[in-house]
């Protein structure tokens, strides 16, 4: 039997202890993000940060968020940078119906006047999918493989169908509802649910999970659907089905895989890639796709697959280096600076043999290391 000490009372000299009662500190990631904003001044801003190009997933989620931050403090300022093009039809649509307000990075800056920096869809700069800038994020909230190393407020990475499922939990969670009266709110919830639909193909894919339809569910009795049908029935640029041409006239197959270039983009051309690996990949008998071209100076690829067998990640990291590429469940790409290589400048001459040689070596290389797995 344990014994109990008996308490003792104070003598009248002694002074009396009080005990004061402390707040448990935050430990879900929603409560370590509000205990984070509530503590910015009047006067601090907050700086999201999505991918160089960013998708409906990035844009969405940095949207939410934003709307979050403001919700838990009013007197807080928010900007959402990206580094690279919004140059999708289909997001600019996003985009534009929603007057989703981004801007532009400056790699000149190091954005020391932002009180509160968050990676949102993304997880490190410098490289990968955020080229443009090197900044160190103090919040991190991401779906992708990608995980730094280092001491942040918060680092919430997590195998989910969508970053954009992961805000809409935070919003939840800290205790505010989508007001379907108003247009700002409705606004919020089409830009999540269009991000959820976008990177789960419709709730389909292998990385779905029980959240991602629990918020999507939640979401849809709160949006435009008017915005989301125009954003899915976007206008397709004659320029694609031009450069699809291109895709087929270089394509190589091997089994199951296709491998194929499209030669010199413009960079607002660049999301022509994703776009004809999602369209190849529908070919039967074809579960691997990886499209490639050049941008400017750098080497920029598409990876698509549906082989459950294959670590997309690992063959990206393996072909065009961990710096410069990454994928989640089966979707990836890669933007590598061609250094020495780099034919912005040249001549046709030399473009086209740079090209060639280029062409040659890596689409051996892709079959080689996809048929090895």
């Amino acid at each position: 039997m344990s014994s109990v000490e008996p308490m003792t009372k104070p003598s009248e000299n002694e002074e009396t202890a009080v005990a004061v009662t402390e707040k448990p500190a935050p430990t879900e990631p929603h409560e370590i993000l509000a205990e984070t904003v509530k503590d910015l001044k009047r006067g601090d801003k907050v700086a999201i940060f999505t991918q160089d190009n960013p998708d409906p997933d990035a844009i969405g989620s940095a949207f939410g968020l934003s709307w979050l931050i403001k919700k838990i403090n009013s007197s807080a300022s928010v900007v959402i940078f990206y580094g690279g093009e919004i140059s999708h039809p289909q997001n600019r649509t996003f985009v534009n119906l929603l007057n989703i307000q981004m801007r532009r990075v400056d790699n000149a800056k190091d954005y020391d006047e932002y009180s509160l920096k968050i990676f949102v869809d993304v997880a490190s700069s410098g490289q990968k999918n955020l080229q443009s800038v090197t900044v160190q994020p103090d919040i991190i909230i991401d779906h992708h493989e990608d995980n730094p190393e280092g001491d942040y407020i918060l680092k919430d990475i997590r195998v989910m169908g969508a970053t954009a499922t992961m805000i809409c939990e935070y919003l939840l969670n800290s205790g505010f509802q989508l007001n379907e009266e108003s247009e700002e709110d409705v606004n919020v919830a089409t830009a999540l649910l269009f991000a959820i639909e976008n990177d789960t193909g419709n709730l389909v894919s292998e990385n779905t999970r029980q959240l991602d339809i629990d918020c999507f569910l939640y979401l849809l009795k709160r949006v435009d659907i008017n915005i989301i049908t125009n954003v899915r029935n976007y206008p397709i640029p004659r320029y694609f089905f031009e450069l699809e041409e291109i895709a087929n006239q270089n394509k190589k197959i091997v089994g199951s895989v296709l491998v194929t270039g499209l030669e010199f983009l413009k960079p607002d051309r660049r999301d022509a890639l994703p776009y004809i690996a999602d369209k190849f990949l529908r070919m039967e008998g074809i579960e691997t796709v990886v499209v490639f071209g050049i941008i400017d100076d750098y080497l920029v690829a598409s990876l698509r697959t549906t082989n459950k067998s294959i670590s997309l990640n690992s063959i990206c990291h393996s072909i065009f280096g961990e710096s410069y590429s990454g994928a989640k469940t089966g979707s990836g790409g890669a933007r590598v600076p061609l250094g020495l290589m780099a034919p912005k400048n040249a001549k046709e001459e030399v473009r086209n043999l740079v090209w060639e040689a280029l062409k040659t070596k890596l689409t051996a290389e892709i079959i080689d290391k996809i048929s090895g797995q």
